[in-house]
């Protein structure tokens, strides 16, 4: 089991600046074929938000899920560039 290392990162959205706690996960590739046969079919990158917060109060449970989705995206986009 995967053991989870919880990172913070400072993010902007609509000109307020928070600190996220989240956890990002990698991409798995595909196999085709193992020596068996079998094969795997892979799995996308994904990122866990644990916690939103200004200084040390978490707003995660106030924000809208288009506020979680445009963490994500950045978060995202910050283990891509």
């Amino acid at each position: 089991m995967k053991k989870t290392k919880i990172k913070t990162i400072n993010l902007e959205v609509d000109d307020v600046w928070v600190d996220v706690e989240y956890d990002y996960t990698p991409a798995e590739a595909e196999i085709t074929y193992y020596g068996d046969g079998s094969g795997y079919p892979g799995c996308g990158a994904k990122v866990d938000i644990y916690a939103v917060k200004i200084g040390k109060t978490d707003i995660s449970n106030i924000i809208s899920d288009y506020v979680f989705e445009e963490l994500e995206n950045q978060i995202y986009k910050a283990y891509e560039d």
